[in-house]
């Protein structure tokens, strides 16, 4: 798959390179995101912009190896870089300490020009803290001594374990703390990217491909060239074997000490019960001990607490829902067919799957990009007023629940945008709009005086008389190539 996107860290990674002193780079993320695809491409860049030989940069990679395989390893990789050497070194060649192999990296990179700063990369950093958690300690005193005093090196330290990278390397409580010149947490690739990647689909393709993978490149590869979304979901995704099984349970066990519980829990959630007292209840948790999972999995990121617009971060009716596209897909559809997954009932599996899809992107995934795209239009000015919260609304009132897809607010303008979105595959119906009119006057948090717009979002499109109400109620609409466009430019740096 191509190497897409990523113009803004690039862009930062070109300044880290291109400033006069010593730098330090911590670049981290959750597995799969592509920090190794992005620091590859970017020395390739710098390789071939500054028509550097490939051997004036060091991408060595750690392992789960004991330390004294690693130094050795790291140091057969450094010596092997001196153009001072007339052979390579013995194959059992080591340095005898770590500070002896990072001091010779320090000569090296002295030896350039200022023009032409020696890069070293450190990839899977946490894999060596987990073999030896005193080279942190060490790198710091090699940092403060040496390393940080040669004008021409640029250090980076990257690493998939974000438990231990933000713990051992970036807390207050890490020797590095305060070192690092430039910091680069690397997310997914946002859903605009994914036209680049899949431009002979069409968009209602890339939304299902979205709602699977997310933004995490290793997965969208597996889709790489299939010829649609149902094709590359059996051939790919659920292939026996597929990385798409394992991960779930790796990013759990690099990141908590008893994933189990915390299984359960994602998984109740990811099924639709979104509410405290249905989670536990789903989970097997007593309601007294969720709150420390839930805690815990928002820290790591994994989920997060959705309160209705306008109704306080402190209101009771808060709902909570899984944060990652992948893990949301696993938990509910992978997970409960792994079973005839791995007895080659592919073809069942691929049909029941891709007919609950639609509902359940419809219940996600696409409220949750049409939200995005009003961040992306109010940005832009496309709004009339900037929102200080965008989100959704629920509520009971006067017996009846209210339910809106899309709201933004602004408190200082004393402005709402309401908006309701389809996944259907029909033209949405007059009814549609005239029906969120009608929900949206049982808002009880919205003051008197305040002006509101209202969108509709739709897959199929709108009909003519759909058109003609919302130009009479100065409605907007926006299609489904619409959204994405928007999306497409709110990508761009």
């Amino acid at each position: 798959m191509k190497f897409v996107d990523r113009r803004r860290e690039l862009k930062q990674l070109d300044d880290f390179y291109h400033h006069p002193r010593a730098g330090l780079l911590i670049v981290y993320g959750r597995r799969r995101v592509g920090k190794t695809s992005l620091l590859s491409h970017w020395l390739d860049q710098i390789v071939a912009q500054s028509k550097l030989p490939a051997n004036t940069s060091l991408f060595w990679t750690a392992t789960t190896q004991g330390i004294q395989y690693q130094l050795r390893d790291f140091s057969q990789a450094v010596i092997r870089l001196d153009p001072r050497l007339p052979a390579p070194p013995a194959p059992d060649y080591s340095f005898p300490t770590w500070d002896a192999a990072f001091g010779y990296l320090a000569d090296l990179a002295a030896m350039h020009s200022a023009k032409s700063p020696f890069v070293a990369v450190i990839d899977e950093f946490t894999y060596l803290v987990q073999s030896d958690p005193g080279i942190v300690g060490l790198l710091q005193r090699v940092w403060d001594h040496q390393l940080s005093r040669t004008p021409n090196l640029r250090l980076v330290l990257s690493g998939s374990l974000v438990g231990i990278m933000e713990k051992k390397v970036l807390s207050a409580q890490s020797p590095l703390y305060g070192r690092a010149t430039s910091l680069l947490r690397l997310n997914p690739l946002p859903f605009g990217t994914l036209a680049e990647l899949f431009p002979a689909w069409s968009s209602a393709e890339r939304v299902a491909l979205y709602s699977v993978c997310g933004g995490v490149p290793s997965y969208l590869a597996l889709f790489d060239g299939t010829a649609s979304f149902t094709r590359g979901l059996r051939a790919g995704a659920l292939a026996p074997g597929s990385l798409m099984f394992s991960d779930a349970a790796l990013l759990l066990n690099e990141r908590l000490t008893d994933p189990f519980v915390y299984s359960s829990v994602l998984g109740s959630i990811a099924s639709g019960y979104h509410i405290w007292t249905e989670i536990a209840k789903m989970a097997g948790v007593p309601e007294t001990n969720l709150g420390h999972y839930l805690d815990t999995l928002q820290a790591l990121g994994l989920v997060e607490r959705r309160s209705p617009v306008l109704a306080g971060a402190n209101t009771r009716r808060g709902r909570y829902h899984v944060r990652d596209p992948f893990l949301r897909f696993y938990y509910r559809f992978l997970l409960p067919h792994r079973t005839a997954i791995e007895r080659g009932e592919l073809a069942r599996v691929t049909e029941t799957i891709a007919s609950d899809l639609r509902a359940f992107i419809g219940a996600y995934v696409f409220e949750e990009l049409c939200r995005e795209w009003v961040f992306y239009e109010a940005d832009r000015g496309g709004l009339g007023f900037l929102p200080e919260e965008v989100g959704s609304f629920w509520a009971q009132q006067r017996g009846q629940s209210v339910q809106l897809d899309v709201v933004a607010a602004s408190r200082r303008s004393k402005q709402l945008l309401i908006g309701e979105a389809k996944w259907g595959d029909k033209p949405v119906a007059r009814e549609v709009l005239t029906d969120l009119v009608t929900r949206s006057q049982r808002m009880p948090q919205v003051p008197e005086g305040w002006q509101t717009h209202y969108v509709l979002f739709a897959r199929a499109g709108f009909t003519d008389a759909t058109r003609e109400a919302a130009r009479t109620l100065n409605a907007r609409l926006v299609d489904l190539s619409e959204l994405e466009q928007g999306l497409r430019a709110s990508a761009e740096p």
